[in-house]
């Protein structure tokens, strides 16, 4: 009798679906995700008169000023460019459109 029930809950068990081994997913190790392009620091602020060189490296995206001959604030906003030269807190205008 003893061996009836455990053939009967074999039986109930590969019904179930209890030996789902063979047919699992695999585990695929975690990898860090791919990022499309680096944030750089920004080194400039850029306006839409022109653009000027920050004090300090920021974070690209905020919001900061160039001063005009006269001293007075031009509002533009942090982002990264790879110039070369002397560096001047004054607004030098644009070669061509601002590309964002």
């Amino acid at each position: 009798m003893m061996r009836l029930y455990v053939a009967l809950g074999l039986f109930t068990l590969v019904l179930m679906g209890g030996t789902d081994a063979p047919h699992a997913q695999p585990v695929v190790p975690y990898t860090q995700p791919v990022v499309p392009h680096k944030l750089e620091a920004a080194n400039i602020c850029t306006t839409q008169w022109g653009w000027c060189n920050l004090p300090t490296l920021s974070n690209p995206g905020f919001g900061c000023a160039c001063l005009t001959a006269q001293n007075q604030q031009v509002p533009g906003v942090t982002r990264s460019y790879p110039y070369q030269g002397p560096t001047s807190p004054y607004l030098r205008p644009h070669t061509s459109p601002p590309q964002n």
